[in-house]
């Protein structure tokens, strides 16, 4: 089974995370089988719009603690994927709509924040919890305090617990929130227009954006890599 599906919809890309049965907590592999279909529907001309999405119950839970616990893969490649996943996300010269539900935590909600739109289901349950699993926060704390300012980010993070509806979208982590039943209409209706604009005009707005921003991105992952490095090799395997 694919740990992501790819469907393909006219103009629109459906990127979809694919471990049901895990809330799609995010592996090795399908951190590989992510940047693979990122990269696919960026070179295919046909491709206007892309929506990240999760089946299932959830969008993404964050990492996969079991990979970090049994020590399948080492910090340093772990970091690395990551690094070439995000960068992918902030690259990509197509607008990338995010669809919020269920459980968007962790590293989920830091692919989330790295999207251009999030349009959040009523469902969406969104937070960066890894306090909860004496995990240390990092990009995230970054990620968050771009987005939502400083206060909000070292609320959302020393609570580690889940915000939604209104609450989601007065701090920016939602664009938009809507009942479940209307979701897929309303993301539909918004890459239907954003399909129609001119390609070029977006790809260099999306190039604009990602050369402003990339001394800050570059500094918060290499800070997030000394960080890491002053762990104990052992700590939380």
């Amino acid at each position: 089974m694919n740990l992501v599906e790819v469907v393909n919809d006219g103009a629109v890309a459906r990127i979809a995370f694919n471990r049901p049965d895990k809330l799609n907590a995010v592996t090795s592999e399908m951190r590989r089988e992510l940047i693979s279909a990122l990269a696919a529907s960026v070179a295919d001309d046909a491709v206007r719009v892309i929506v990240l999405a999760g089946t299932g119950r959830s969008f993404c839970a964050g990492q996969d603690v079991e990979e970090i616990k049994l020590g399948r893969v080492g910090e340093p490649t772990r970091s690395a994927e990551y690094r070439q996943l995000y960068d992918a996300l902030r690259a990509c010269p197509k607008p990338v709509i995010a669809r919020l539900h269920g459980h968007v935590a962790g590293a989920g909600l830091q692919m989330a924040l790295l999207c251009d739109l999030r349009i959040a289901g009523e469902s969406a349950r969104i937070g960066m919890t890894e306090f909860n699993i004496g995990l240390p926060v990092f990009i995230g704390s970054h990620l968050l305090r771009a987005v939502v300012g400083d206060a909000a980010m070292r609320r959302l993070i020393l609570y580690s617990d889940f915000v939604q509806g209104a609450e989601a979208q007065r701090l920016g982590l939602a664009t938009e929130v809507h009942g479940d039943q209307a979701l897929d209409d309303r993301i539909a209706a918004i890459a239907a227009k954003l399909a129609g604009r001119d390609p070029e005009a977006v790809r260099r707005t999306k190039l604009g954006w990602a050369e402003t921003t990339a001394p800050w991105f570059d500094s918060m992952m290499e800070q997030a890599g000394r960080l890491r490095g002053r762990l104990d090799p052992d700590w939380k395997r």
